[in-house]
């Protein structure tokens, strides 16, 4: 059978979804805080950088993969009131919160969909943005994804991944590593109660694809207007692509 990089370990394909759906439940309700002190709160500026470059204002129908607590849900929504959003999440405890989340800023015309992105293909709906933030490692099958994601969109739609990325630079990659196996996993005890979770964060973040790896992806499902944003810690990028 098909294997999948779950953390450092090779698993069944089929396993994959479940686990990583058990760990997403199992952090959600402290997901936010671990965030802003595994980041010392960055990934509010990467996500703001993020944002501007969806250029929302100009978009009428937008989906949100992996869109887990809602962050960059809320700020697509934010910078375009009028745009019909859709947030996709398979894990129904992220879901959940970032319903409430919107519910609690008044908002209730929002789309919830608990579903994986790989075989999320809603009747005769398309969108001319789709966003995937933190959560393209964490997918199953990323080529059967990106081909999914550019049926779903709109001739001339637009497609951002953001996500970590080990840094350049023989000692910051060797400061970067150590601290995402060592001290992420303890944030992860201190913080949510939950250090294997965060231990296999960390090492997705370890074994994730490197930003020329994805570029080529995005080039083979089909993506033309390929580019790479470097953001300015290093480690993290913005992987943008269009569908012609």
């Amino acid at each position: 059978m098909d294997k999948a990089k779950f953390g450092y370990k090779d698993i069944e394909k089929s396993e994959k979804p479940d686990k990583v759906n058990n760990i997403f439940s199992s952090v959600s309700n402290r997901y936010d805080l671990m965030n802003d002190f595994m980041s010392f709160g960055l990934h509010r500026i990467w996500k703001k950088q993020f944002i501007k470059l969806c250029n929302v204002q100009s978009k009428r129908k937008v989906l949100d993969v992996a869109c887990g607590t809602g962050d960059i849900s809320i700020l697509l929504h934010k910078e375009n009131q009028n745009i019909d959003l859709t947030c996709l999440d398979p894990n129904p405890d992220m879901i959940e919160i970032c319903k409430q989340k919107f519910i609690n800023k008044g908002h209730v015309d929002i789309n919830y969909q608990i579903h994986g992105i790989e075989n999320f293909l809603p009747k005769k709906q398309t969108f001319d943005l789709i966003t995937v933030a933190f959560g393209f490692r964490n997918f199953t099958d990323h080529k059967k994804a990106l081909e999914n994601i550019f049926k779903l969109l709109e001739p001339g739609g637009m497609f951002l991944i953001m996500d970590f990325k080990k840094p350049r630079g023989k000692l910051y990659s060797k400061l970067f590593k150590f601290y995402t196996l060592n001290i992420i996993p303890k944030l992860g005890k201190i913080v949510a109660d939950d250090e294997n979770s965060y231990r296999y964060l960390a090492e997705s973040i370890q074994t994730y694809f490197s930003p020329n790896e994805i570029k080529d992806m995005l080039s083979k499902a089909g993506f033309d207007n390929t580019r790479i944003v470097n953001l300015l810690e290093d480690v993290a990028t913005i992987h943008i692509g269009q569908k012609l």
